[in-house]
């Protein structure tokens, strides 16, 4: 009897052997980083990391430009007068930039009533007297009120450029600053001040009372700037006694200043939105305008391109007209009242063109 066919033997098993290895589903570290980037940059946190990018930059920015402009001020160019028999504009000239290193714009005067006249007018800083030959006393005649660090440059090597010329010299202040302000910073502040409220002021008017017409915008816009302009005029004036000036002219000179600002954000706010508008209104005020103008440095002192948009921007301006009305009422210049004007005139119709183009005179919509 047949005995059953025996079932093939399994080959053997390779103890070692096993099936192919699925790929490692864990993510890597470099994985899990790239995730969480992603994440971090999508939804809500994507305009909070463009805040805190462009927030670093800009001040940076600040920094570099109040560095720049005043940081480490360099004299050119700065125009005295000369009264004198024995010594010609050109020794001067010679010598004092030999004891400061800087320039000078020497000219010569007949007298000392029309060199005083030029220094009440803002034409020089200082004037050098000195008598006929044989004379050992001479006079340096400074206007701090002018320009504090220029007026402090020229007086501090008083002595040696005596020396050199062989007499005593004395110096005569013919527009001190007021005690209470020494170094000339008070009328800076003001314009200051009222440059950044300005612009502060109409953004919160813009966020808090979004539903104002164009008629209600711009009549409280005048509203804030002269309340603004009558506090701070008060305050510094009569109240705490920083400065000496005419309340009156001060305020309506303040009103305009603080209504510039307001219009110019309020023009940008129209034309870019309100997320944005404070970013162009604060390279304009805070990073060119205010360190530009002349009030913390004298404009001698400035860098070339922040001498040159001092004058023809709103807080240059308003410390020139400031200056004016509180140390030379006699003497006014028409230039920064002038380029006030424009300002005025220029920001109040672009913003009204520009909000009637985009959203007529009525109400803004929601």
């Amino acid at each position: 009897m047949s005995t059953p066919e025996s079932a093939p033997a399994a080959p053997d098993a390779a103890p070692d052997a096993a099936p192919d290895a699925a790929p490692d589903a864990t993510p890597s570290g470099v994985q899990r980083g790239l995730s969480a980037a992603k994440r971090a940059v999508n939804g809500p946190n994507r305009p909070a990391l463009v805040i805190s990018l462009l927030m670093s930059l800009f001040a940076a920015l600040f920094v570099t430009s109040y560095s720049l402009a005043m940081g480490n001020p360099q004299p050119h160019d700065i125009p005295v007068g000369v009264i004198s028999q024995t010594v010609t504009p050109e020794q001067l000239e010679k010598d004092l930039q030999s004891l400061t290193g800087t320039t000078f714009l020497v000219s010569e005067y007949p007298s000392v009533a029309a060199a005083t006249q030029a220094l009440n007018e803002q034409q020089i800083y200082g004037a050098f007297v000195s008598g006929g030959a044989g004379s050992t006393s001479g006079e340096l005649i400074i206007s701090s009120a002018s320009g504090a660090s220029v007026a402090k440059l020229i007086a501090a090597d008083a002595t040696e450029l005596g020396a050199k010329f062989g007499v005593t010299v004395t110096v005569t202040d013919v527009n001190p600053l007021n005690p209470s302000d020494p170094n000339g910073l008070v009328l800076f502040y003001i314009a200051l001040a009222c440059t950044i409220i300005g612009f502060v002021g109409a953004i919160q008017t813009r966020v808090n009372a979004a539903r104002l017409t164009l008629g209600g915008e711009l009549a409280w816009d005048v509203v804030r700037a002269a309340l603004v302009a009558l506090i701070v005029s008060l305050t510094a004036g009569p109240i705490l006694g920083f400065e000496s000036f005419p309340v009156l002219p001060v305020w309506a000179l303040l009103t305009v200043a603080v209504f510039v600002a307001g219009s110019v954000y309020s023009f940008f706010r129209v034309v870019i939105g309100g997320k944005w508008a404070l970013m162009p209104t604060w390279i304009l005020f805070i990073l060119i305008s205010n360190p530009s103008s002349g009030g913390a440095v004298a404009p001698q002192l400035l860098p070339p391109f922040y001498e040159f948009m001092g004058r023809w921007l709103p807080t240059g301006s308003t410390v020139s007209a400031l200056r004016d009305l509180t140390y030379f009422p006699g003497y006014p210049h028409p230039e920064p009242y002038l380029v006030l004007g424009t300002w005025l005139v220029l920001s109040t119709v672009a913003f009204v063109v520009a909000r009637r183009l985009k959203y007529g005179t009525g109400r803004i919509p929601a």
